[in-house]
């Protein structure tokens, strides 16, 4: 039976366990497949799979790497969910057309290091072992706890008002969303992200995507580098 992982580049449209599920179909039945981290359907990117069980169990060691992505957003405006795929809640009518210093100011102050997040209504988290997009989507209300997560690089690569782009280096469990939500904030503005791509899982890249499945013993090798 083949052990190992899978490293996929997951389309826009379509949930982590969709590609779970295509992927199935090519393998043994009843053989054990997993991911190291969801994408939300409207973002592409690095997906790790853990083929078979010594490749699950490996699952705890993947939770601990940092994840990098990079983000694309506008200014002015806000979602319920968001990003790009929400109902707009709230707008800046001032079109406060923000300095690339300020900006880099207001990251540096506030969104590096150890910091405090409370996750999206619009998420996978389970409340009561209800996602919390389910109960949202049913206007039902409900509370979420704040989560300590690590941001170890926020930096600015492109900015043109409305429009900027980030890249992104955290720990498992931050919510990209919502840093650029909190960003604009901070900036006395609305932020939503329109665009979303993980570009790398510890020393795994989206760049050395191919259809082979790496061996248990050389992802062990990888994972204690």
């Amino acid at each position: 039976m083949i052990d190992g992982i899978l490293l996929v580049d997951k389309e826009v449209g379509i949930t982590s366990y969709d590609v779970i599920r295509r992927i199935k179909k090519d393998y043994p039945k009843g053989i054990k497949i997993g991911h190291t981290g969801t994408l939300d359907p409207f973002a592409s990117g690095l997906l790790i799979l853990l083929i078979g069980r010594p490749a699950t169990k490996l699952m705890e060691r993947f939770h601990k790497l940092e994840k990098e992505y990079v983000v694309e957003a506008q200014f002015g405006f806000e979602t319920d969910t968001q990003d790009i795929t929400g109902e707009i809640i709230l707008r800046d009518g001032t079109k406060n057309k923000l300095t690339r210093r300020r900006i880099k100011s207001i990251v540096k102050d506030n969104f590096l290091g150890s910091i405090s997040q409370l996750p999206p209504k619009y998420s996978a988290k389970k409340i009561k072992g209800k996602k919390a997009y389910d109960l949202a989507r049913k206007n039902i209300d409900f509370e979420l706890k704040p989560k300590d997560i690590h941001v170890s690089k926020f930096e600015l690569l492109e900015y043109k008002y409305p429009n900027v782009k980030f890249k992104i280096v955290c720990s498992t469990g931050t919510y990209i969303r919502t840093l650029i939500k909190d960003l604009g904030n901070e900036l006395d503005t609305y932020a939503t992200a329109t665009a979303l791509r993980r570009t790398k899982i510890g020393n795994f890249s989206v760049d050395d995507i191919d259809s082979s499945i790496i061996s248990v013993d050389k992802v062990l090798n990888m994972l204690n580098e």
